[in-house]
């Protein structure tokens, strides 16, 4: 029996929004750094389009036409892995450009398997189809971007140069217009004069105008297409209520975890050690020599039940973040509490860069409750946690050789164990047969940290 609790929630809101740029900034000309970063952007935009284009022509032609021999299958796939990558590109430069991130729409990072089952893979994402959809527009807008571009360094260039230049035309004149059978021209240096600083003014102005408008229209393409499709956005935007409701849910059982485990445990010693303390201490009063043996033996044991308050007050303390964890990391509290588990448990697994406080804090708590339901349920004689990380995903498996026959129940301790990972985004998958064995498998994103 295997059940898959929990959702992945991907497709954050951006941190920043795309800057609101007011007729003072369009007024500064093509010259600054958001007219010159425009520029760049729907430059590299157009480059990009139309070598990918290019590229994505030769290789869907000849893929195509030599399917059926072993060199097209390389082809078509080496073209769609390529026309992936270009898309990533597109969403960073949007990024870069805007602050808007544009959440990724594949279903998975990258289809696994052998060459045909990848091409599957990729050919069946409808991701792909806008991908290639965006690719076919953005070469042909990439164009007209270009065009735009050099229109205005063009008047910008020539109204500055012109009074230098113009004298190299024929006639030493500029034409203007025709009118009724008559030429108009411009041919003296006062009129070249005025009419540079006039072509200036109007690509000064004008210049930022179209920058902002192109930019615009490039990248409200790239979310339209390279981002989330509406249905998928409605559905992770139910799944994120969800899972805001789940984290909820899981903070309040844990605070009444948390309440029951100090009433029932330290609460009740420290009240019968108050009580046995009250006791030695009216036999001492008394002077009588029985009173004092009595009263020793009764501090005894009060020493006795301040260790075992003790020593649940720090059972509580691990069970919600052990010391260990915040300065060693999750395999080495992984590995103290197998220590302590009253089943032998093999912990496998290195982590080539330590997960986020969050992350560990979540894995820990899904490790030492599975330990803790195995030993009372599994009759195990062994367990294991397998711990590993793996395209940005951490996954841990948490096992045992028992009876199996777990289910993951509404209001149950996995259904809680899903709900405490869901809003970091994490899975919980429990497969656990009549006669065993059970796995917990768990998966969570974590993302290698920028000092690595």
């Amino acid at each position: 029996m295997i059940t898959t609790v929990g959702a992945k929630v991907a497709g954050r809101r951006a941190d920043e929004s795309a800057a609101v740029v007011g007729p003072g900034e369009l007024l500064k000309g093509p010259f600054t750094g958001r007219s010159l970063r425009q520029q760049g952007y729907l430059l590299a935009s157009f480059a990009g389009a139309f070598v990918q284009f290019l590229w994505m022509t030769v290789a869907l032609a000849l893929g195509g036409s030599l399917l059926l021999v072993v060199i097209g299958l390389p082809l078509l796939l080496a073209g769609l892995v390529s026309l992936r990558w270009a898309s990533r590109r597109e969403r960073q430069r949007i990024l870069n450009l805007t602050g808007e991130r544009v959440p990724s729409p594949y279903r998975e990072p990258g289809p696994t398997g052998n060459p045909l089952q990848r091409l599957v893979g990729y050919v069946s994402d409808p991701a792909t189809w806008r991908d290639l959809v965006h690719l076919i527009v953005s070469a042909a807008f990439g164009l007209a971007w270009f065009c735009v571009i050099v229109t205005v360094w063009a008047m910008t260039v020539g109204a500055v140069s012109l009074p230098f230049w113009y004298s190299s035309l024929p006639n030493h004149r500029i034409p203007l217009t025709h009118i009724d059978g008559s030429q108009y021209y411009i041919s003296t240096l006062p009129s070249i004069l005025a009419f540079a600083a006039i072509s200036l003014v109007f690509a000064w102005l004008l210049g930022p105008t179209v920058l902002e408008l192109a930019t615009r229209a490039q990248t409200g393409l790239g979310r339209s297409l390279l981002g989330l499709s509406r249905p998928e956005l409605d559905r992770r935007e139910a799944a994120l209520r969800s899972t805001r409701s789940q984290a909820v849910s899981a903070a309040e059982a844990e605070r009444r975890r948390i309440e029951r485990d100090l009433h029932d445990g330290a609460q009740q010693r420290l009240v019968a050690l108050a009580m046995d303390l009250g006791r030695a201490k009216s036999k001492l009063k008394s002077g009588n020599e029985e009173d004092s043996e009595a009263a020793a033996q009764l501090v005894a044991e009060a020493h006795e039940g301040v260790k075992l308050a003790l020593a649940e007050l720090r059972d509580l303390a691990r069970g919600i973040h052990p010391a260990v964890l915040t300065d060693r990391g999750l395999d080495a509290a992984l590995s103290a509490l197998a220590g302590r588990s009253p089943i032998p448990v093999e912990v496998d697994g290195t982590l080539p860069w330590r997960p986020s406080p969050e992350v560990e804090s979540a894995a820990y708590f899904v490790a030492s409750e599975a330990l803790a339901n195995m030993a009372k349920h599994s009759h195990a004689s062994r367990a294991w946690i397998d711990l590993e990380i793996r395209d940005d995903q951490l996954r841990m498996i948490v096992g045992d050789n028992g009876v199996g026959g777990a289910e993951t129940n509404p209001g149950g301790g996995l259904a809680g164990l899903s709900d405490r990972i869901a809003p970091l985004d994490g899975i919980l998958s429990v497969s656990s047969p009549i006669g065993g064995p059970t796995q917990i498998i768990m998966e969570m994103p974590c993302q290698k940290p920028s000092a690595y």
